[in-house]
């Protein structure tokens, strides 16, 4: 199933498509980075960072319309603020991992038209 649909959400931004991609294109970019942080900050348990990338994910993917990943990045943040459950976190890591992945790919496609 895909999870990209750069016109419809591209519309329900009131912005042109190619504008859109530019921006998710950033927001993947800022993401490959902050996956490796967060790989970095989970084992030694940096609760804060884990905070504000989820956060920021949290943020960036609702405003792209990409509900599937703010959606766990909202999960994550949660998790982060109450339990503090590592592995947990990690699950929703590998979970958001791999749907960032399939996004990614779909980004790729959709660029190239």
């Amino acid at each position: 199933k895909m999870i990209l649909n750069p016109q419809q959400n591209a519309d329900s931004l009131k912005i042109p498509k190619d504008i859109y991609l530019r921006i998710l294109g950033k927001a993947v970019s800022q993401t490959q980075v902050d996956i490796k942080d967060m790989e970095t900050a989970l084992p030694i348990a940096d609760f804060d960072k884990i905070q504000s990338i989820s956060h920021r994910w949290k943020g960036d993917y609702d405003n792209m319309r990409i509900t599937t990943l703010s959606m766990i990045a909202r999960e994550m943040n949660q998790e982060v603020k109450s339990s503090r459950d590592k592995e947990k976190i990690a699950g929703f890591l590998s979970k958001f991992k791999d749907i960032f992945f399939q996004l990614e790919t779909e980004l790729a496609a959709a660029v190239k038209g």
